[in-house]
Order: structure tokens, then sequence, then C-alpha cells
């Protein structure tokens, strides 16, 4: 996957091939280390891939310029072709991605990284529970979303909250709509963990089956005219959102984490006229 970071101007560095790093230590391992163990020899810690400096600085960002439109004007699938398009384009913080394929296969691979360092096995060493997780609320790490840490890092307050949460969450033998109640609203709740973190879980412990639930989501399908009925129930309000998000995602022939990208780009993209 290449990425391209125009963050910090002062590293214009290029990287000779795949790399990786801790970001606990701060040090940098070749493929070939990283083939014989994912974890730093020296604290632990999960390597992560080094992102690579562009060699070619002065190459202009695509802007995506928002358009007035009346919704009868909102056409899904001609917005969708244009997203497909988008090249060299910022898809947060500063991270200039070559294409909109690159960036799914970039957070399918994130997603499967935490996955796995989530999973219950994995879930018994608080320390690198607490790391984990912080690592996870942040864009430079989930490629996906940028404001997790704002209110997430406050489940760090009560690990064993959190690590129950994890647990719960990933349950598939509970109803999601239930797993999505009870952590928001009933036993499971973990301060500083709502909507947005929870179903950003969901859609990381499952991209194929959870679609992700927040703010820009419920602007965007009400700007394409899909926003479900009103409910005060938020295990339900997951649902009915979820099944607009797979039904969008069937039309479209694609996936939920490019449908999650696709409303990041409706919400940049159109400015709908009353």
């Amino acid at each position: 996957m290449k990425i391209v970071t125009i963050i910090d101007r002062r590293r214009q560095e290029i990287m000779p091939g795949p790399e990786y790093e801790c970001r606990k230590c701060d040090k940098v391992f070749s493929i070939e280390e990283y083939s014989k163990s994912v974890f730093c020899p020296s604290c632990g810690s999960h390597l992560w891939p080094k992102y690579v400096i562009s060699p070619h600085p002065q190459k202009k960002e695509t802007e995506i310029e928002p358009v007035s439109l009346t919704r009868d004007q909102i056409n899904v699938h001609t917005l969708f072709a244009e997203f497909l398009r988008l090249h060299d384009f910022n898809c947060g913080e500063g991270i200039i991605l070559d294409n909109v394929p690159l960036w799914i296969a970039g957070r399918r691979k994130v997603y499967a990284e935490f996955k796995e360092r989530f999973s219950q096995d994995k879930l018994v060493d608080w320390e690198k529970l607490g790391e984990n997780f912080r690592q996870f609320l942040y864009f430079k790490n989930n490629l996906s979303w940028t404001t997790l840490y704002r209110s997430g890092l406050k489940a760090l307050s009560d690990l064993e909250r959190l690590w129950k949460l994890l647990t719960f969450v990933q349950d598939e033998s509970v109803e999601v709509e239930v797993r999505v109640r009870q952590g928001l609203q009933g036993a499971y709740y973990c301060q500083g963990i709502g909507r947005n973190i929870l179903t950003a879980l969901l859609h990381t412990f499952n991209p194929d089956k959870y679609g992700v639930w927040n703010s820009r989501t419920e602007d965007t399908l009400e700007i394409i005219r899909r926003t479900p009925k009103p409910t005060f129930d938020a295990g339900k309000k997951y649902r009915t959102i979820n099944d607009e998000l797979t039904q969008l995602s069937a039309e479209l022939d694609t996936d939920l984490t490019t449908v999650d990208g696709f409303m990041w780009f409706i919400s940049k993209r159109v400015k709908t006229l009353q």
C-alpha cells in the first residue's frame, strides 16, 4: 500500500522498501524482520507499517470541491463513480493516497490487525489492551476516523470495563441490536465510548456485516434521502441504519468499508439546496 503523508515537510526521506516501526521504542525494522515476528523484540509492542514520504512533495493534492444540488438532482450512482475516480486525495490528517482502492485496502489491512490484537486470546494483558486501544483511536493507525480519541481516551481510565465491552461487542451469539443497546445504554457502557467508537469497533471486527453509525453517516443518509424511521432505542436505530448501509452497498455492488468512505465523500462534495 502506497501511503503519502504531508504532515511534516522536514521528513523528506524516501524509504527503500516496506519497513515497520515500533512507535514505543521508535525503532525501525525490515520486512524480513517483520516476517519473523510482528512484535518489537525490545518492548513487545505491535509493529506498524512505516509511512512512505512522497518523492514528489510538489505534487498537488486533489481538492474535493463542493457542489450545490437540490435533493432531486442528487444521483447516488453518479456520485459513487466520482468517488471511485478520486486520486491524490487527502483522506484525513494530511495523509494523501493515490486512489480509493488503495485507501480501502489499507483500511481492511488495519482492521485485520486490530481484530487480531483485540481477539479473545490477546485480551489478557491490560497494559497491552490500553496501548492497543489508544492506538486504535487515532487516524494514523485506523485510517478511517479522525476524532475517536476526543472522547475515547476516557475509556482508558477503567480498563476492566473496556475489556468487558470489547469482549461483549465481539460476541456474535448476541444480536447486534442488543450489543449496541447494552454498550451505549446498558450494563456494558464504558465512559468515553459512544455510537461512533462502538460501531467503528463492530465494523473493524466484521467489516462485511456491520457499517458505521456516526453523525456523518446520519447527515449523509439524510442528504441522499435514506434516513430510517426515528427511534429512541439505540440498538434498533443502529439496526435500521445498518440495513440502509447494507442496501446501499448492494445497489452499488461494493462493500461496507467503501460505503463508509463514500459517506465521507458525499458530506464533502454535496451541499443541499432547500
